[in-house]
């Protein structure tokens, strides 16, 4: 039988703080694009505004020359640099600091340090903020010594071109001068405690930002630990209680049935019955310390496919159903299997293990309710097929009369089958267990498997 064509699986579906976060750079993205697109329009009026500080720029009618013309349009080119103020300050700041040094204009010098304080090294932070803060020093000395004509700030002051541009028009006030100076000198310091002390205040606060990031990784992960030690030491009381209450009676039993196996020698049958029940005493007992282990360690999961197990293969695997079918049979009852077996050795471990529980429960159930019916076992497993499990044996006498169901939940409390429905639906199979005619049937079927790599 050909195997099932594989199901395409879909895509992993974006979480919703996943979205949140693209949103919010996305959002980020947007905001630095038109902040970028803020400062370029602005930057570049602003440092065409500052060629009036070279004679050759502007004429003696206030008009800019076409030498004036051509830097402008090279200033143009050179305002791009500001894009990469975030993801590469130092263009941006190289850039500035030769407009700085060519004529004074340090607009573009202090975006580009702005964000080199920000986000650069505490080396690079230093060297580009004492550089930055000489070249914008210069900067104003420069223009304040300059003629009133050359003084980009003194059409402001003043408001009249024509005092400041002709020629023959009488100088500027000695109050228009110093006033000339003083906001050439106030610009300066402002751009400066801008571009140095607000980058100062977001490092740190981006600094704060991160040490509060690791402060709450690290409670989250003590508060992680605090519960795998609360989870260890309810494992170590739980493994504590059940060698304490078990591993004393199975002894005891253990050490009874071997006097009852050399006390009735002459009697074949009780000292056959005698010696199988200090096997599985003793089988027990050896369950019970791997239980016992795996619950302190806490690899009793069977979710888990690879890692170490509770129990040892040879006691949980399909390879040692046949031992248990003897071990049942040793007892007196008659258990007729039917048994094939395919991949075993690449089957997962978790199918594995559910496979023989699930033969286990119901030889189990069925010598609890019908000890002296014979049984009826078949399994067959495959790769292609997947695995299917029919345990039957007859009804008791008693459901001649009276409903099948109520006669089996008065004589145990069912875990065992419900252990049974769990395994099932936890590897995706399908359980059908109840009276069909005169026979109580558990019927499993799991579906086909991939070959795992042989353990």
């Amino acid at each position: 039988m050909a195997s099932p064509p594989p199901v395409a699986s879909r895509p992993p579906v974006a979480s919703r703080p996943d979205r949140k976060r693209h949103l919010g750079h996305g959002v980020q993205l947007a905001v630095s694009i038109l902040v970028g697109v803020a400062a370029y329009v602005t930057g570049l009026v602003i440092s065409a505004m500052a060629l009036q500080a070279n004679p050759w720029a502007y004429g003696s009618n206030g008009e800019l020359t076409n030498t004036g013309i051509v830097v402008v349009l090279l200033l143009s080119l050179v305002w791009l640099s500001v894009f990469l103020r975030r993801r590469w300050p130092l263009v941006p700041f190289i850039v500035g600091a030769l407009l700085a040094a060519g004529w004074g204009d340090g607009l573009l010098l202090l975006i580009g340090m702005f964000h080199v304080v920000v986000r650069g090294p505490r080396v690079r932070m230093l060297v580009t903020s004492v550089i930055g803060s000489a070249l914008i020093a210069a900067g104003v000395i420069r223009h304040c010594l300059l003629p009133p004509e050359l003084n980009p700030f003194g059409i402001m002051i003043v408001g009249d071109p024509a005092v400041i541009t002709d020629a023959e028009a009488s100088a500027p006030s000695t109050d228009s001068l110093l006033a000339m100076n003083l906001m050439t000198i106030i610009v300066g310091v402002v751009g400066l405690g801008v571009s140095i002390g607000f980058g100062l205040l977001l490092r740190r606060t981006r600094r704060m930002r991160a040490v509060e990031t690791i402060a709450q990784r690290e409670a989250e992960r003590s508060e992680s630990l605090t519960s795998e030690l609360a989870r260890q030491s309810e494992r170590n009381r739980l493994a504590r209680e059940l060698h304490d209450t078990l591993s004393h009676r199975l002894s005891v039993i253990s050490l009874h049935s071997s006097a009852l196996e050399v006390g009735t020698q002459d009697d074949a049958e009780v000292a056959t019955v005698a010696s199988a029940l200090r096997r599985e005493a003793r089988a027990s007992l050896e369950d019970l310390r791997h239980l016992v282990g795996g619950v302190r360690e806490g690899t009793l999961s069977e979710h888990s496919q690879l890692g170490p197990t509770s129990t040892p293969p040879s006691l949980a695997s399909m390879d040692s159903i046949p031992q248990l079918i003897a071990s049942v049979q040793a007892t007196g009852t008659q258990i007729r299997p039917s048994i094939i077996l395919q991949d075993v050795e690449s089957a997962p471990t978790v199918l594995d293990r559910a496979v023989y529980r699930i033969v286990q429960e119901s030889l189990t159930n069925a010598l609890k309710h019908s000890p002296d019916a014979p049984v009826d076992l078949n399994l067959s497993v495959s790769a292609n097929q997947g695995a299917r499990i029919v345990v039957s044996n007859s009804l008791p006498t008693a459901t001649t009369n009276r409903d099948s169901d109520s006669v089996l939940s008065t004589s145990g409390s069912g875990a065992g089958l419900e252990g049974i429905r769990e395994r099932a639906h936890m590897l995706s199979g399908t359980v059908d267990i109840g009276p069909r005619e005169s026979f109580f049937v558990v019927d499993v079927s799991f579906p086909p498997f991939e070959r795992q790599p042989q353990r």
